[in-house]
């Protein structure tokens, strides 16, 4: 399996980094060429390549950045060899044995039903809005009020309610 870009990056922010051992690392479907990563709030559902020895499991995330570090260091993509055990060069990684949540599902069923309006947000200020607006300076929880894909966006700080501001979508012509 090649790596997406950025992988050893962006993935351990997704993984749950509890007790949850079945969400801890990430999951690689093999037939339908998708990683997956959730923390149990969020989820990542990311396409990759595969070969036709990988087969699905769980990709560890200290094999990622393993992979991504002899990746770099050589110039080259980073890729682990997915099949019993998660290889790297001569170097092996043990594949954890749980049961990764059925998410799939959970997106098809997401992706099904008919949005009730459809917006797009820049997400990094978004995020610096939220932090703002909050009691400790950290984007903990937020409300939306939306009231259409084109207009201002009512933001609303879950920890400091008093504390609300604006933000207007972005405009983006592949949705």
């Amino acid at each position: 399996m090649k790596l997406p870009c950025k992988a050893d990056k962006t993935l351990p922010k997704i993984c749950a980094k509890d007790s949850r051992e079945s969400i801890q690392n990430p999951y690689l479907d093999a037939d339908k060429k998708l990683l997956y990563a959730t923390n149990g709030h969020i989820l990542t559902r990311i396409p990759v390549e595969t070969s036709e020895t990988d087969v699905s499991g769980y990709v560890t995330l200290d094999a990622i950045k393993y992979a991504a570090a002899i990746g770099k260091a050589s110039n080259a993509p980073a890729e682990i060899s997915v099949n019993g055990s998660l290889d790297i060069g001569n170097t092996s990684f043990e594949r954890p044995q749980h049961t990764f949540p059925d998410a799939e599902r959970i997106y098809q069923e997401t992706v099904d039903k008919d949005p009730q309006t459809k917006i797009s947000l820049n997400a990094r200020l978004l995020y610096e809005l939220a932090a703002a607006l909050s009691d400790n300076g950290k984007a903990d929880g937020i409300t939306l009020h939306i009231n259409g894909s084109n207009e201002a966006i009512l933001v609303i700080s879950n920890d400091n309610p008093e504390s609300t501001g604006i933000i207007m979508p972005v405009r983006n012509t592949s949705v």
